[in-house]
């Protein structure tokens, strides 16, 4: 969330469609007053479809010594300037390229901002998603996470439900503060919750990283960051602490290894992304009981990327409708700031598979049905019974029966949280 936030506040570059287009959206911010020294960050930059390359000279040379860091719009990649890795103390090659671990270090770094500032950023990114009908997330910052959602709503934050996840590097001190995943957190106003135990295991797509059964075209099979021996040791600390595990997986070979841990481990959970998989692996996830946390907007996002580095296997690239008919739960999400926190833009792309764009549908056979996105989007719940929390979104039309246009922007009259409204209302 508080990536969410930040980006909204940095320099666009989702519309840069080469290297040297992004370092002149930089010189041109750059061109304006400048912020006394602080850095200039930039985020959004998809350079996995670009002809040329992200070069430490080209971004040294639209930036006039002024540190730079610019930020893939997965997160798994940094293009900095020579002022910013001087700044900063990373060696960059020639392409001023940071990624993996020290990518998400420095990212870090860069969102060390003032306390009260990154808060105001973050309930103003509330209350929009509060008016797009949202009741809930789950927070994967890279972060002690409980302690600044505490903060957070001790200062009045209180536009949906949070339930914050654990990284591996923490696990050791929840389990020792004796939390588990799904417990309300004391101090928390009722909204707060431990989420899952997250684990990065392989890169993204845009950075190549994905790691996958057969070579990319420029070579290699992507990054595998945590072996099946230590995956496996993690998932069974979960098991015996009461963390449900939430693994990332993205290219064919990590969902292997995920699925090899879970089956190993006897423990059910969540892998996160399952972009890309392979034909005899789909019917694992329902045999194990998991979960798969898609993002159907990366579909839309990525189809350049994913036939530019998957050529002739697309069909099992972003595949919702495989993994649905395998037996697994789907949970429909953003992996905001990677996608818009807009869960109507994703619900249309998981049962359109295109835009409102003129470009044709992609891989058409893996959509869902409105109701299929529906009840992924809203952790099951397909109807609305007596007893359940109240955390409810009223909308200006029938979902299943609009037009896709509208569905893709679908009108939220008002949003409830535990029956008190959030957005909207009289």
């Amino acid at each position: 969330m508080t990536q969410w936030a930040l980006a909204a506040n940095r320099i666009d570059l989702s519309g840069a469609v080469s290297a040297r287009a992004a370092a002149d959206v930089v010189r041109s911010y750059l061109s304006g007053p400048n912020d006394g020294g602080l850095t200039a960050v930039g985020v959004g930059f998809r350079d996995a479809v670009w002809a040329d390359v992200p070069r430490l000279e080209l971004l040294d040379g639209a930036t006039r010594g002024v540190p730079t860091a610019l930020l893939s719009h997965d997160l798994h990649c940094v293009w900095l300037n020579s002022a910013a890795a001087s700044r900063y103390g990373v060696a960059v090659d020639a392409s001023g390229l940071l990624r993996e671990e020290p990518a998400f270090e420095l990212t870090r770094e860069l969102g060390k901002l003032p306390d009260a500032v990154v808060d105001a950023w973050v309930r103003d990114s509330g209350q929009a998603a509060a008016a797009r009908g949202i009741v809930g997330v789950v927070d994967f910052e890279m972060t002690w996470n409980r302690d600044v959602w505490l903060r957070r709503m001790a200062g009045g934050f209180d536009s949906f439900r949070v339930d914050a996840g654990v990284y591996p590097q923490d696990l050791a001190r929840a389990i020792a503060e004796g939390m588990r995943t799904g417990q309300d957190v004391d101090g928390g106003a009722g909204l707060l919750r431990v989420g899952p135990l997250k684990v990065l295991i392989d890169g993204s797509l845009n950075t190549r990283t994905a790691y996958c059964v057969d070579p990319y075209p420029h070579g290699g099979r992507g990054l595998l960051t945590v072996s099946e021996a230590e995956l496996l040791d993690l998932l069974v600390r979960a098991r015996e602490s009461g963390f449900v595990p939430a693994v990332h997986a993205i290219g064919d070979g990590a969902n292997e290894v995920a699925l090899n841990a879970f089956a190993a481990a006897g423990i059910t959970g969540r892998i996160e992304h399952a972009q890309f998989v392979r034909g005899q692996d789909f019917a694992r996830f329902g045999e194990l009981g998991l979960t798969a946390s898609v993002q159907p907007a990366h579909a839309l996002d990525d189809r350049d990327a994913a036939d530019s580095n998957w050529p002739g296997r697309t069909d099992r690239a972003f595949p919702l409708r495989s993994l649905l008919a395998a037996g697994a739960t789907l949970a429909l999400g953003s992996d905001a700031p990677v996608a818009p926190l807009e869960p109507w833009t994703a619900m249309s792309a998981a049962t359109t598979r295109s835009r409102q764009d003129g470009r044709e549908p992609w891989h058409p056979e893996q959509a869902l049905t409105r109701q299929e996105a529906l009840t992924a989007s809203t952790r099951g719940r397909g109807r609305i019974r007596v007893g359940d929390p109240a955390d409810l979104a009223v909308l200006d039309g029938d979902p299943l029966a609009v037009s896709d246009a509208v569905f893709a922007a679908m009108p939220v009259a008002a949003t409830l949280v535990a029956g008190r409204i959030t957005h909207g209302g009289v």
